[in-house]
């Protein structure tokens, strides 16, 4: 009995091989980045890059790195409740970032760099929020008035790093795409 031929009989779809090929190696950036700073509390450009994958690359891409980042970290940074939470806080912050897509190249840097330190701020607003059914809603006050200045720390280094990776990444991302799309592709069989 013969089969089909190679080509008929496979679901590999170059695009679909490249797209998760771009989750895989910017989940590791992302992973890297956060690993590598994990010494400061709070301060990291895990933020950063998510929102230039999200502008770039859309929501799917920017919450898919960002969770599949979370995970990996949280192997080595140490798991618990605040995982969901810091799920939770990211997919918050691709949404607001995603009304951002479509206009992102006309709006200043500057406007750009308080907008992540925003994000900053919301984030630990939300963890704390996904957080307080566990702890009580009685002591939410409490805890996200402790945790502020780690919030601001993490305002502060989101604004920090945009200003140095804002243009190296989308000018990297630019590049790999027209790389990519230059590229011929040869079919061996």
């Amino acid at each position: 009995m013969r089969s089909a031929p190679l080509s008929k009989q496979s679901t590999y779809s170059r695009g679909r091989t490249y797209s998760l090929t771009r989750i895989a190696l910017l989940t590791t950036l992302v992973s890297v980045g956060r690993l590598s700073f994990s010494f400061l509390p709070n301060v990291q450009p895990m933020t950063v890059l998510i929102v230039c994958i999200t502008l770039y690359y859309g929501w799917k891409n920017g919450l898919a790195v960002s969770l599949l980042s979370v995970i990996l970290t949280n192997f080595y940074l140490g798991m618990g409740p605040w995982t969901i939470a810091q799920l939770m806080a990211y997919a918050v912050l691709i949404g607001l970032t995603h009304l951002l897509e479509n206009s992102y190249e006309s709006i200043p840097t500057p406007v750009l760099q308080v907008f992540v330190g925003f994000l900053g701020l919301l984030y630990g607003l939300v963890i704390s929020l996904v957080q307080a059914p566990f702890f009580g809603w009685n002591i939410f006050i409490p805890y996200y008035l402790s945790g502020l200045i780690y919030d601001v720390m993490h305002a502060g280094g989101n604004v920090i790093f945009f200003a140095m990776l804002y243009p190296i990444a989308m000018a990297v991302f630019n590049r790999a795409d027209q790389k990519t799309s230059s590229t011929q592709w040869v079919d061996e069989l």
